[in-house]
């Protein structure tokens, strides 16, 4: 996975509510992560998706809005990743796909995103609610961020620094982040095969 951009860690202005043009320009490998489900802890492998929002409104300091999804690292029926994959590229995957599908390949691709606030405990956030393909013929803004990947089953160090400290705190915490620091193998298990596979044209992927 790959961005070139320095990911300082920093706190961004909230981006706008509302349909915008985004960019995925950063795809990072967490490894496997510990959470909590009505009280049961659940350990499942995640990966952080980061957007930038390409249109006229922009952040103070004239960069674009940014905006991260970090969702489990699956693309089964079932699974939130997969629904949000299908509705970003306008259909389903084939069973060819889903046997050769490379996540990779989103980092660069465009869409349409619904962002929406939420207020929380009197802080609003920004979540990024779906995603869609963009029309026939509507032209792509000039990306902003290089692209930036870090696969923990294959550790680009020159990636790795690009990301902010906390981030590098969350894969270390990960049994991957730990094998790899410690210098063992740190391939995890793959719940979905991946490879490269070449899609039609009139989808984003």
């Amino acid at each position: 996975m790959s961005l070139s951009v320095s990911d300082t860690g920093g706190s961004f202005e909230l981006p706008p509510a509302g349909v915008h043009v985004v960019r995925c320009y950063s795809l990072v490998d967490l490894g496997t992560q510990a959470s909590n489900w009505q009280g049961k802890e659940t350990r499942q492998q995640k990966v952080q998706f980061r957007f930038e929002l390409l249109g006229d409104d922009r952040m103070s300091d004239d960069r674009p809005y940014l905006i991260t999804r970090r969702l489990t690292a699956s693309i089964s029926e079932k699974a939130t990743l997969r629904a949000l994959l299908k509705s970003w590229r306008g259909r389903d995957f084939t069973p060819a796909e889903l046997a050769k599908f490379d996540l990779k390949s989103v980092v660069g691709a465009y869409a349409l995103a619904n962002i929406v606030h939420e207020d929380r405990n009197g802080n609003t956030y920004a979540n990024l609610a779906s995603l869609m393909p963009l029309p026939k013929g509507m032209p792509k803004p000039d990306p902003v961020n290089e692209p930036l990947v870090f696969d923990l089953s294959n550790p680009d160090n020159a990636a790795w620094e690009k990301l902010s400290p906390k981030l590098q705190e969350t894969i270390l915490g990960s049994p991957e982040g730990k094998a790899w620091m410690n210098g063992s193998p740190t391939a995890p298990d793959a719940k979905e095969p991946v490879a490269g596979v070449d899609f039609d044209d009139d989808i984003p992927f």
